[in-house]
C-alpha cells in the first residue's frame, strides 16, 4: 500500500486585513493592496507550512482539504477589509492556492460560512473550479467530506456545531462533542464510523483523547485575530495560534504532526 501524507487547512479570510494576503495584489480601481507587517509575517508562515509540508512528503503521496473559509467576503463594508469586492478575494484566494494545487496529488475544498463564502456554492466552489480541485459528487466543493485515505477514513466538516473548547480550561470538551454524537450516529444506522473527525471554524485547536472511538480536531486559522475576536475574547487572541494540521498515512495507520506558530503578543509601549 502507498504511503499517503494528508495536509488540512482553513480559515485562510483572504480579503481580511489580518487575513492571508500576497505581497501585493490589484485592487478593481487600478491600484494595488500592500499588506501589513503582520500579514507579511503571516504570508511567510505560510510559505513555511508548505514547505515543511514538502519536506515530509518524501515520497508520499500528499493529498490536501482546505477546510473552509477561505475568504473574508463582504458582509461588513469597510470593518478590516483589504477589499470589498467578493471577486477580488476569491482570485486572491485561488492565487494563493495554485501553488498548492500543483504539488497536490489530490485537492478537496470545504465550504465555509455563508455570511463569510456566500451561500451554497460559493467562493470555495469557484476557487476549485478555477485551480482543478477534485469534484466531490458534482461540484468542486461541498458542505461535507468522507474520505479514505491509505485505509484511514476522515471525515471532514467546516462547522464543529459546537462552540466548546473555545477557552484553555474547556479544552477538549467541543471536539469530545464532535467525535462521540459522530460515533453515535454512525453506529444507530449500523455504518462503521470515521477514524477522524477534521472540524474548523472557530479558529482554536481543540482535540479528543485517544481513548474514544473517534479522534476528533479541530484546526487552527491562517488568519489572525479581528476586531470581533477581540470583542468577544476569543482564545486566538492577543496572541494568535495559527497553522495547519498534517497526516502520516501508511499500511492503514495514521500520525498525526501540529504544525503552528504563533504571532508576536502586542507591542509595549514603555512609560519610564
Amino acid at each position: 500500500m502507498p504511503k499517503h501524507i494528508l495536509a488540512a487547512i482553513s480559515d485562510l479570510h483572504v480579503g481580511s486585513a489580518v487575513g492571508l494576503s500576497p505581497e501585493r495584489f490589484p485592487l478593481d480601481d487600478g491600484g494595488h493592496y500592500s499588506p501589513s507587517r503582520e500579514q507579511l509575517w503571516l504570508l511567510a508562515r505560510w510559505h513555511e507550512f508548505w514547505a515543511s509540508v514538502k519536506a515530509m512528503k518524501r515520497g508520499r503521496q500528499l493529498t490536501v482539504v482546505v477546510n473552509g473559509d477561505i475568504v473574508e467576503g463582504g458582509h461588513f463594508p469597510g470593518s478590516q477589509l483589504s477589499t470589498a469586492s467578493p471577486e477580488t478575494m476569491e482570485y486572491v484566494a485561488g492565487e494563493l492556492l495554485k501553488p498548492v494545487r500543483k504539488v497536490a496529488a489530490r485537492m478537496f475544498m470545504i465550504r465555509g460560512t455563508p455570511v463569510h463564502v456566500k451561500k451554497g456554492p460559493g467562493a470555495e466552489e469557484i476557487v476549485g473550479r478555477a485551480i482543478g480541485t477534485e469534484k466531490i459528487g458534482r461540484n468542486y466543493s461541498a458542505v461535507e467530506l468522507a474520505l479514505n485515505v491509505g485505509g484511514v477514513r476522515f471525515h471532514f466538516s467546516h462547522h464543529p456545531g459546537t462552540g466548546g473548547g473555545k477557552l484553555p480550561w474547556t479544552r477538549g470538551t467541543g471536539m469530545r462533542q464532535v467525535a462521540l454524537k459522530l460515533w453515535m450516529n454512525y453506529r444507530s444506522h449500523d455504518h462503521q464510523p470515521p477514524d477522524v473527525a477534521v472540524r474548523s471554524h472557530l479558529h482554536v485547536f481543540d482535540d479528543t483523547p485517544s481513548s474514544l472511538p473517534i479522534y476528533a480536531v479541530r484546526t487552527p486559522a491562517f488568519c489572525l485575530a479581528n476586531e470581533f475576536a477581540k470583542k468577544v475574547g476569543a482564545q486566538n487572541e492577543p496572541i494568535s495560534t495559527i497553522g495547519g494540521l498534517v497526516f502520516l498515512i501508511e499500511d492503514g495507520k495514521w500520525h498525526m504532526e501540529k504544525l503552528f506558530y504563533s504571532a508576536a503578543p502586542p507591542r509595549e509601549i514603555r512609560v519610564e
